[in-house]
């Protein structure tokens, strides 16, 4: 009896969300690169705010420590980390959304397993690809994101050499909105700081199963909508960086 699983054709998947066929270690992922101004129609202006705060003349030693860090470096030295998973500890992850400026242009990379066994190659490209980053900032990464990264990594006995002087943005929020906003989940961030909701947003519990399901059928439809989740998170992500360090200035 033949026991060996056929790999499902990811065709379907290229035509709704196309990108490129990685090939890292001795496997391969999907690595797919959105259209920022199609996510976001104040994209321009958001990029154009960020660099003006690096130009701005500023006394650095005003600053908090994590937003000192984000103005003394070159912003291609910054790289905004989002990631998908299928559960919590010990479950693979499937998707990392990294949000970065190459040649002032702003860039965001989605590296997708399109089955479980390509954690392991999506792994080890992100782990040869970030450590060129000096400085990452996520939403809750220090409890949630990298922790889990790390575990996967040394799940599949990948290392990466990275040191970085990590910004996690939850922390800050809290810090600055607490008790004036309902709480500080990112989506109330992003509507009331934003001024912005997420339209057709896939509920995050549902995540986990629309993965799993498009492992088993190779049907893509309903991951355009976790794509599109991980997408809006990383501009909200980007958009409260600004509006901290601006209110920190004031």
């Amino acid at each position: 009896m033949n026991n060996i699983i056929a790999k499902p054709d990811f065709t379907k998947l290229e035509l709704i969300l196309p990108g490129e066929v990685i090939q890292a270690g001795k496997g391969e992922f999907y690595l797919i690169r959105q259209d920022i101004e199609k996510l976001c129609y104040d994209a321009e202006n958001l990029m154009r705010k960020y660099q003006d705060i690096f130009n701005l003349s500023i006394d650095h030693s005003r600053l908090n420590n994590d937003f000192r860090s984000l103005l003394t470096v070159d912003p291609e030295e910054i790289v905004f980390l989002d990631i998908e998973t299928t559960g919590f500890s010990n479950t693979p992850l499937f998707l990392i959304g990294l949000l970065y400026f190459d040649d002032d242009n702003l860039v965001l990379d989605q590296l997708f397993a399109r089955d479980y066994s390509e954690e392991e190659h999506l792994l080890h490209y992100f782990g040869e690809f970030v450590p060129k980053f000096n400085v990452l900032v996520t939403f809750n990464g220090k409890s949630f994101d990298i922790p889990f990264i790390r575990d996967r990594m040394i799940f599949h006995r990948k290392f990466a050499n990275w040191k970085y002087t990590h910004v996690d943005i939850l922390l800050h929020s809290r810090r600055r909105w607490r008790g004036l906003l309902p709480d500080c989940r990112l989506q109330t961030l992003e509507y009331y700081i934003c001024q912005r909701r997420h339209l057709d947003d896939v509920p995050s519990a549902l995540v986990p199963e629309i993965y799993h399901d498009f492992v088993r059928n190779g049907n893509p439809e309903y991951l355009l909508g976790v794509f599109h989740h991980n997408a809006l998170d990383l501009i909200t992500l980007f958009e409260l960086t600004c509006a901290l360090i601006i209110m920190e200035l004031d």
